[in-house]
Parts: structure tokens; C-alpha cells; sequence
């Protein structure tokens, strides 16, 4: 297992940090932690200062990393020996949010997770591993569920996103693979070329499990990828640029007599020594609170929004951050705690996640997209729209993948006023579509706003409809 760090010091060294304090201009020095956890942690009254403690939201949070990665200063130790990754949000515009992270406890928390993944015996020794995860434009996915993968003991072929589908045929027949990783939407892409093959072609492959991430795997896209690759299980792993990967799934521990956790819901196990996860009530908008009070916090096993902190992170904390998801905590059912080792299954704990907050954002082929940033994207002055709406459904042609259409109404075009051309390119960019997934989004220009899809009730324009599952 990796390096776990107690409340105590994580919180003073938050206390002086540029997350948290705003008076302190850099991340303190390695000397300077150092102190941190042999005197000043012990001054602090850690009980009340963690009562008080704020919430962490993304916006601030990111205000503050801007800042850092363009100061050159060599007091800033922000930007020194970090492992760089980025997060999402659906801007589609200049260069991504980036988020760092010590190179040594970002190799730690791998660790963890590695066994944790080894010992659910998700990853087995004999597994050979084709990863199709996405990779470059500075996204990491491929890296880190590849060293994961093999800090559990699997072994790994590394495909990437752009590799031929023909090609990984060819790997999985010639390799014999058993195990495919990668994100929801190619797992399917790759899906619906295997079922064009001959039924020769296709009997040769032995797939038997599939590590998802990025999008829920609903019961309809479960069913079709059995349908193509036969039985099988699947497995899914919970990670994120500012938590980094802390949690695993096996969709067998979803049935039986633990309950219907539903159709978009998945339950996830978690080392308590590695995350704190407190569940802010439904009923209280974490946006428009600092310092929750007792009454605030949702009890064990209701649903409410997730507010994490990484018991592995300490040069650069994460406390109390507002994630954006939506879940409840719970105990391991003795069935899933039964096959953990005794000395890890104390630890452990459930995590049972039903997405995001869909008034902050939403989620289509693997990538969040927020709707504060599409806003700024979508009045920028030279795309002229008026209004603007997301339907997301599923696709009539393509089994088990979701569709995106975006409905636009725009002034009309003049001086200044990109063409509808001009707008489809970037739309093209925003929504990060390539040939394989253009073909699921649709962009369609309006005359008038009888178009819009309006709310039953108050009879608004809704800016997000999915109708994802409900035909």
C-alpha cells in the first residue's frame, strides 16, 4: 500500500497554503512541511478547525493553480517536481485547466490503487490487458490506468484511442487478450466493429473482463457488449485530475440482496485511509455555503453531494473539496467485504455514486461539460447566438452509444459573425469530436424558439434534456 497522512497534518499544512490562505503567496517548502508536522500541526485544535473548515470549490481552486503555473519565481515550489495532468469542463477554448500534484504522492496513491485492484482480484496475473484510453493533448488517462493496471499485476498492451480498430483485433487474437480498458464510448466504438466481423473472426477472440471509466455502464450498454464479446465482468475504476484514481467497481456488487441501486447508479469500495468522504445533504447548495454546519451533512447511506478529501496528498492538499458528484457512503456488504484481505477489508468502505449534479454539469462520451463554461463559450460575441439547448438521447444507429444534439438559435450574420460553417468547426473543437464521434453529434440551427424543448411546468426553455434510457 502507499503513504497515507493523518487529518492533522493535512490540515496545517492547508492552513498556510494558497488553496486555503489567501496571505500565503506560495505552496510551502518540503522544509517547511517538515516543521509543519513535527511542531505547528500539534498547536492547532485540529477538532474545531476541522468543524470549521471551508468548503473547496473548483473555480476558486483553479483561480489559484493559474496563478501558480505561470510564476516563474523560484519560490514557488508549485511548480517543481509535480506530475502534470488536466481536468475537464467543456471549454473548448484555449489551452486546459491544469492540475498538480507531487510526482512521488501521485506515484503513492497509484500504488494504493494498484492494490486495491489486485486485491478484489479485478486485475490477475494472468491477465493480458489491451488499453484503448485516450492519450496526448495532455491528458493522461492511458498512463495512469496503465501503471495501475500493472502495479496490480496485469499486463499491458498499450493501444491508445487511435489505433485501428483491425489492429486491435489482430493484438487481442494473436496476444490471446482477455481484458479491455478504456472509456465507455470506445469500449462501444470498438464494440460495434467486432460485430461486423465473421463469426470466424469473432470466435477467436477470449475476452472475458472490461475496466471502464469516464461514463456509467448502463444495463443496456452492459447487455450489448455481452452481446458482442460474450459473458464477461465488468469492473470500473473512480479517479478525477484533483483526487486522483481512489476507488474501484465490480458491477456484480450492484445485484442481489444488497438492493437496486438503479440504472445509473454504481457502487464503489473505497480504502477510508486513502479518501475522507463526507456527504453534504441534497437539501443545501454548496454553492452558496462556506462552512456547512453539523446539520448540513447527510447521514450514512443518503444521497447528497460529495465532498472529498485525499488522505494522500500533502504537498498540495485537497480538503473539503465540492467534487460535483453525487453519492452516499455506506458499509461494504459482507459478500463484497469477503473478498478483500482481512487486513484491508477493516478500512474499507462503499461508495455508491449516481453522477453528477446535473445543474453544474453534465457528462456525454467520457468528458464533463459545465454549464458556466459553455455559457462564457456560447456568448462569446462572434458565434451570435440568441439560445441554446443540449438533448442528449440514445442512438438510433449505433447500439448503446448516446447522442448529442445541440439546438442553436443565432442573430443574423453580419460584421463580425462567424458563419454557420465557421460555427460548426468550432463547435467541432469544443466538444472534442473526432471522426469516430462525430457521427453522435448533431448541431441544428433554428429559425425561432418554437424549436425549444420547454419545461411542462413553467413552460421555460430547459438548457439540458436527456433522454438517455427512457425509450
Amino acid at each position: 500500500m502507499g503513504t497515507f497522512y493523518s487529518i492533522d497534518d493535512i490540515l496545517g499544512v492547508a492552513a498556510v497554503h494558497p488553496f486555503y490562505n489567501a496571505a500565503s503567496h506560495y505552496p510551502p517548502s518540503v522544509d517547511e512541511i517538515d516543521q509543519i508536522r513535527r511542531f505547528k500541526a500539534r498547536e492547532l485544535d485540529i477538532g474545531t478547525r476541522w468543524l470549521s473548515w471551508p468548503l473547496l470549490h473548483k473555480d476558486e481552486l483553479y483561480k489559484t493553480i493559474h496563478r501558480l503555473c505561470a510564476d516563474e519565481n523560484p519560490d514557488n515550489g508549485y511548480r517543481r517536481n509535480s506530475y502534470i495532468s488536466i481536468t475537464g469542463g467543456g471549454s473548448g477554448k484555449g489551452l486546459p485547466m491544469l492540475f498538480l500534484t507531487d510526482r512521488d504522492e501521485n506515484y503513492n496513491q497509484r500504488v494504493s490503487m494498484g492494490s486495491l485492484m489486485k486485491a478484489c482480484n479485478m486485475v490477475e496475473p494472468s491477465d493480458w490487458v489491451l488499453n484503448l484510453h485516450y492519450s496526448g493533448n495532455f491528458y493522461r488517462s492511458l498512463d495512469l490506468s496503465t501503471e495501475t493496471i500493472e502495479l496490480a499485476g496485469g499486463n499491458v498492451l498499450c493501444g491508445g484511442h487511435l489505433i485501428p480498430h483491425e489492429r486491435s483485433v489482430d493484438a487481442c487474437i494473436q496476444y490471446r487478450v482477455n481484458f479491455l480498458a478504456s472509456d465507455t464510448a470506445s469500449l462501444l466504438n470498438f464494440a460495434h466493429h467486432v460485430e461486423s466481423l465473421s463469426s470466424s473472426t469473432r470466435s477467436q477472440l477470449r475476452i472475458s473482463k472490461i475496466m471502464y471509466t469516464s461514463e456509467t455502464m448502463s444495463r443496456r450498454k452492459q447487455d450489448y457488449l455481452t452481446s458482442v464479446f460474450g459473458p464477461m465482468t465488468f469492473f470500473s475504476c473512480f479517479a478525477s485530475a484533483e483526487t486522483g484514481p481512489w476507488a474501484v467497481a465490480n458491477l456484480g456488487w450492484a445485484t442481489g440482496s444488497d438492493g437496486d441501486n438503479g440504472e445509473d447508479a454504481r457502487n464503489f469500495v473505497f480504502d477510508s485511509r486513502t479518501m475522507k468522504v463526507e456527504v453534504l445533504s441534497l437539501s443545501v447548495d454548496p454553492l452558496s455555503v462556506s462552512s456547512p454546519g453539523e446539520r448540513d451533512w447527510a447521514q450514512e447511506g443518503t444521497a447528497g453531494h460529495l465532498i472529498l478529501t485525499c488522505l494522500q496528498r500533502l504537498r498540495n492538499p485537497l480538503v473539503r473539496y465540492v467534487s460535483g458528484d453525487v453519492g452516499s457512503v455506506q458499509s461494504v456488504p459482507p459478500r463484497v467485504m469477503s473478498q478483500f484481505p482481512p487486513d484491508m477489508a477493516e478500512h474499507l468502505k462503499m461508495l455508491r455514486l449516481y453522477g453528477r449534479d446535473k445543474r453544474f454539469s453534465f457528462k456525454w462520451l467520457g468528458d464533463y461539460y459545465e454549464f458556466d463554461k459553455m455559457d462564457k463559450v456560447m456568448q462569446s460575441k462572434e458565434w451570435g447566438l440568441l439560445q441554446w439547448q443540449v438533448i442528449l438521447a440514445d442512438d438510433s444507429q449505433m447500439r448503446g452509444s448516446d447522442c448529442l444534439e445541440l439546438r442553436l438559435l443565432r442573430r443574423a450574420e453580419g460584421e463580425g459573425i462567424l458563419s454557420d460553417q465557421e460555427l460548426r468547426q468550432r463547435l467541432r473543437d469544443t466538444f472534442f469530436l473526432t471522426t469516430l464521434t462525430e457521427k453522435l453529434f448533431k448541431a441544428v440551427f433554428l429559425h425561432d424558439l418554437n424549436g425549444f424543448q420547454r419545461s411542462e411546468s413553467s413552460g421555460k426553455i430547459v438548457r439540458l434534456i436527456d433522454k438517455r434510457g427512457k425509450n
